[in-house]
């Protein structure tokens, strides 16, 4: 990794993202957001085997415990991020400080995983990191194993600039269709992107959220074909892509 990038995400807690993040309501509306968004593409068996790659603050880690995931190991180049989740987490976690190229090139890792959790990381990475992790998340992935990879999406033009830009290490932006182009690139299968749903907290107010949403994405898909552009339908601030290894 290229020596700048270390020296932010050796502190990445305290130069970034602590204030927003560290605190026992984020764990809570985390998890919410989670189980709306996510839980019906992990494995039903809550003895699979779970791999976290970039598990900041242990947000996902927290989702797992609760839903009763006993096989959950996450990694993080950030020794700050790993020291807080031991700090925080009461329950003994398989957390660890390592690369993630480093962790997926181990040779018994190979078809190991169930899942394998990719959030808010790829666009951390250069081109051709892209490629060779993925390629190597697939690698470690069993046969049917599913990625789940989110991502800011880059086609919503109110939040696309913010989302790529709030981090000094992105590297890359991604919508709906160069997601999918990069998964199929490196093999997987039954591909299926969707926008993620960020209303979960008042009922009345989400449900309220979602309509206006819901419009504003009509119009927002309107606008875009006015201008040619037909292709794009997701619109939300986050895609979520869904990709599995195949069977033997």
């Amino acid at each position: 990794m290229e020596n700048w990038k270390n020296r932010i995400y050796e502190s990445y807690m305290t130069n970034g993202f602590k204030d927003a993040h560290d605190n026992k309501k984020e764990y809570l509306i985390h998890a919410r957001y989670f189980k709306k968004n996510y839980l019906k593409y992990l494995p039903v068996n809550r003895n699979a085997r779970i791999l976290e790659l970039g598990c900041g603050m242990g947000h996902f880690a927290h989702f797992c415990v609760g839903e009763g995931y006993k096989n959950y190991t996450g990694i993080d180049a950030s020794a700050e991020n790993i020291a807080h989740i031991k700090k925080t987490f009461r329950k003994k976690l398989d957390v660890r400080v390592m690369d993630i190229m480093d962790f997926l090139g181990e040779e018994e890792r190979e078809n190991t995983y169930n899942a394998v959790i990719f959030n808010d990381v790829i666009e951390h990475l250069t081109k051709p990191e892209i490629m060779k992790v993925l390629d190597s998340i697939y690698r470690v992935l069993a046969p049917g194993g599913v990625l789940l990879a989110k991502t800011p999406n880059m086609a919503n033009p109110y939040v696309s600039t913010a989302g790529r830009y709030i981090d000094i290490t992105h590297e890359v932006g991604f919508t709906e269709k160069s997601m999918s182009q990069v998964l199929r690139a490196t093999g997987y299968c039954n591909i299926k992107i969707i926008g993620t749903d960020i209303y979960i907290l008042d009922p009345l107010v989400s449900v309220l959220a979602k309509i206006v949403s819901w419009i504003i994405n009509k119009i927002l898909f309107l606008f875009s074909a006015l201008y040619g552009r037909t292709s794009l339908h997701i619109f939300e601030k986050d895609i979520l892509a869904i990709a599995y290894k195949k069977e033997r």
